[in-house]
């Protein structure tokens, strides 16, 4: 049982977080909403109360305005001219009822001395009142309003607006409106003020002179800390501060620009929460209650969502079992039922699957046994090793313990690949391969290919480590094969480019000499034949090597016939005579008394033997023995070639018969050939039906070279037999078109038909032989293929359009030797293919049969 700190809880707690969950966004925007809309009531509340506190300011400054335009018009009493102080009074005094009240005028001269003093009756005592305003006054002549002070008459705070009396150019008094904290009183009435809002008025330099509560506590104090530091960092603003009484406040404050007097509204914050508190309530109580409705649906819900999925538990315990699983009809939810019913359909898909699991399984093992294909695992620390059950038919026998398979399964060498590998992939981690030498139980020797790779552990240590073996034997020893073919191949270029050189040689040195000129006829013939011999033995070397690319493609078609093998044998060694008389070999043909009757194509056959004979005459020393035996069965017709040369070894023997495959050799090469002889013969043989083997005593001993073909009956008849051509008339006096795009090639071509008596026209492109065929009218062309920009084909088919070439004779010559090649020819309009070099004899042979042929052609029109 697997143990785990996941803490589980019951489906009803995980509902009752749903709707936590569903219910918590909607509670949170709507407080977020909640508390938005306070922050913009509040925020509208502080502007409606900035737009106040600016109409109290501006009422002050109408106020000192009021005060300084009454105190202009007392100026300019013509009382106070004529120094008549008692009018003065009497005259202030109504004008100062007329304005309202609340004001009192003082005359003062330059030493302050009061000489007029509304606030008491005329003659009483005036004091002398000197201050830094009045003298500020009489310096600028300037009307201004004074700080507050405590008044020397009245003992009451009081500020004045100061005015200059001018007589001319002269200051010799100055006029004073003494105000009252009651002159404002009005302006702070409890209708202009927000409710429970506290208000107060203070001068330029914050200090208070009316305030609507307590203010006989207040006046003459300067404003709290937090206002003054306000006051002084802009003209108008909403700060954070304490009340005269220490009550935290919201205040809103602004000041007069040009008097610098202001007025302060501070909102009691106690009073800003009670309305916030009080939204607030309201708020949690609606959602208070949806919760608790959202809580009771779910733990209902709940209840029956949970019953619906314990009751799933039986049905999956069965379904672990491999049991068929009982449905009960407990599901009030319809998912909970389809579920059920899933897990039922599961178990028979399981079922099922299993059943196609072990099939699947079973042809898996024999898979691997087929492909040799095992895996392993071997758990460190352990000594047994696990192995597929494929493993014991890899090696013939139960894989024994690693210790136990040095030397015994695996070889040495590989034990310790085997050891060292798993050595450092146990230390280090990681995978490996290795191709490695085992032994069969039977004792034959076996190749794996091993792979490895570590297996971690949940700490990251290496615990195991596991792999495949496969039995490669086969890709191994096709990759020996294919290493040694491949050796082979290069070496027959080598001995192909010492074969075609040899030939070369006497030609290119041949045609130096003729081209002297003091060369008399004798010698003349006598280079010729030297060049005319070695150009046929080229051509053989090539015409092997065609037939050999012909035969493995399969494209050679044999003309079969009935065909005595005795004539066969003869009509080889005729062929071989040369070499065996320049070896003074003795040759035994031991032939049949009767025919031996095969059905095949008597070409190939006499290729069959002559190839035989002449691999017996080059690798037998000068006065050796060859004997070719003929025999006969019920079924086959047999002959051997024996010879008492090198012999061959036990590894010559089995790849005898392989493509470019040679006997050792000397460093001069004298054998000569291209290794290519005995594979064609095996494979004519084939062609034929039969078989070919080799024997040898060893190095020394000579060679023994049997073929066996199936025999003909006497009395068979070979279907297909061949009728022998009949020769044809002399030719003579015929007119012979040459083209050939090599020139050397063609005037060759031209001397020898020139020679024999025909008359020769030789071009080098195709247009200037149409341009040349109409006006020359040649009976026979010869004309090479792979001509520039018109190939010989379309020059055959444009030549058969004209008139006078319409039935001349086309002979093909071109180094294109195959069968396809020659029908493409035929296809194309040629009467005859000759492949370079020519051979002369059967260029010669069509030009005696041309004249018949073209008489009977035009016989026919």
């Amino acid at each position: 049982m697997t143990l785990t700190s996941i803490a589980r809880r019951p489906l009803r707690a995980y509902l009752l977080w749903l709707v936590l969950a569903t219910l918590l966004p909607g509670v949170i925007g709507a407080t977020l909403l909640f508390v938005n809309e306070y922050q913009k009531g509040r925020a509208q509340v502080e502007r409606k109360t900035l737009q106040t506190v600016r109409a109290l300011v501006l009422n002050v400054e109408n106020r000192l305005n009021k005060a300084q335009a009454v105190g202009q018009t007392l100026t300019v009493l013509d009382a106070i001219e004529a120094r008549d102080f008692a009018r003065v009074h009497q005259q202030a005094r109504e004008a100062l009822g007329l304005a309202g009240g609340g004001m009192v005028m003082v005359l003062r001269d330059r030493e302050g001395q009061q000489l007029v003093n509304t606030a008491v009756e005329w003659g009483t005592p005036l004091p002398r009142e000197p201050s830094p305003q009045l003298d500020k006054i009489f310096a600028s002549g300037q009307p201004a309003v004074s700080p507050i002070f405590t008044a020397a008459v009245t003992r009451q705070p009081t500020v004045s607006v100061d005015m200059p009396v001018r007589e001319g150019d002269a200051i010799p008094l100055v006029l004073s409106i003494g105000l009252q904290s009651a002159y404002f009183g009005g302006i702070l009435a409890p209708d202009a003020l927000p409710e429970g809002a506290v208000a107060t008025i203070f001068d330029a330099g914050g200090v208070i002179f009316n305030r609507n509560l307590r203010p006989e506590a207040s006046i003459g104090k300067r404003v709290t800390a937090p206002l003054l530091a306000g006051l002084n960092r802009s003209q108008e603003d909403v700060i954070d501060s304490r009340s005269q009484e220490g009550v935290p406040v919201l205040t809103h404050f602004a000041r007069s620009r040009s008097t610098g007097w202001g007025v302060a509204i501070a909102l009691p914050r106690e009073t800003l929460r009670a309305e916030l508190a009080e939204q607030l309530a309201w708020v949690a109580g609606g959602v208070a209650l949806l919760f608790a409705i959202g809580l009771c649906l779910a733990w209902l819900i709940g209840g029956r969502l949970a019953r619906s999925v314990q009751a799933l538990g039986a049905p999956a315990l069965a379904l672990g079992r491999g049991e068929q699983p009982r449905i009960a009809d407990q599901f009030y939810v319809r998912e909970t039922a389809d579920v059920a019913a899933a897990i039922q359909a599961a178990a028979l898909l399981l079922e099922q699957r299993s059943n196609e699991l072990s099939a699947k399984e079973s042809a898996l093992r024999e898979t691997h046994v087929l492909a040799r294909f095992g895996t392993w695992q071997w758990r460190l620390g352990s000594h047994a090793i696990e192995v597929s059950a494929s493993v014991p038919h890899i090696f013939g026998r139960e894989l024994p313990s690693f210790a136990e398979q040095r030397g015994a399964v695996l070889s040495e060498a590989s034990w310790e690949q085997v050891r060292s590998l798993t050595a450092e992939l146990a230390r280090s981690g990681g995978s490996g391969q290795l191709q490695l030498s085992a032994r069969h139980a039977d004792g034959h020797p076996i190749w794996l290919d091993y792979r490895c790779e570590s297996v971690h552990g949940a700490d990251g240590r290496v615990v195991a480590l596991r792999g495949t073996m496969q039995d490669v034997t086969e890709r191994v020893r096709a990759e020996e094969a294919l290493r040694q073919a491949d050796q082979r191949k290069n070496e027959f270029l080598a001995m192909l480019g010492h074969e075609l050189r040899n030939p070369l040689a006497p030609i290119a040195s041949g045609a130096q000499l003729l081209g002297q000129a003091s060369l008399d006829p004798a010698r003349v013939q006598h280079i010729s034949g030297i060049i005319a011999r070695q150009a046929r033995h080229m051509a053989g070397l090539v015409d092997d090597l065609l037939d050999v690319s012909r035969v493995t493609r399969g494209l050679v078609v044999l003309a079969k016939e009935r065909t005595d093998l005795n004539a066969v044998v003869v009509d080889a060694a005729e062929q071989v005579q040369a070499l065996v008389r320049e070896k003074q070999h003795t040759l035994d043909l031991q032939l049949l008394p009767r025919p031996a009757w095969v059905l095949g194509d008597r070409k190939r056959l006499v290729q069959v033997v002559g190839n035989l004979l002449h691999n017996a005459a080059k690798f037998t020393g000068p006065g050796g023995r060859i004997e070719v035996a003929l025999g006969l069965d019920a079924d086959a017709v047999t002959f051997e070639v024996r010879d008492n040369g090198i012999g061959m070894l036990p590894g010559e023997l089995e790849r005898a018969f392989d493509m470019f495959v040679q006997g050792e050799r000397t460093p001069d090469r004298s054998s000569g050939g291209l290794g290519i002889g005995l594979a064609l013969v095996r494979s004519l043989v084939e062609l034929h039906g039969g078989s070919v083997g080799v024997a040898s005593a060893g190095q020394g001993m000579g060679a023994i070279f049997t073929v066996r073909l199936p025999r003909l009956a006497d009395e068979e008849a070979a279907p297909g037999a061949d009728v022998p051509a009949q020769p044809g008339a002399t030719a003579g006096g015929l007119r012979v078109l040459v083209v050939d795009d090599n020139v050397d090639a063609a005037q060759i071509l031209a001397m020898y038909v020139g020679a024999q008596g025909h008359t020769v026209a030789v071009e080098h492109e195709p247009e200037a032989a149409l341009s040349h065929a109409p006006a020359f009218a040649p009976e026979v062309c010869l004309l090479d293929i792979g001509l520039p920009g018109m190939d010989g084909h379309e020059l055959a088919r444009r030549l058969r359009q004209l008139p006078g070439t319409r039935d001349a004779l086309l002979v093909a010559v071109t180094g294109y030797g195959q069968e396809q090649d020659r029908v493409n020819s035929a296809q194309a309009g040629f009467d005859h293919h000759l492949v370079k070099p020519v051979d002369m004899a059967a260029l010669e042979a069509i030009l005696q049969e041309a004249p018949a042929v073209l008489a009977a052609r035009r016989a026919t029109r």
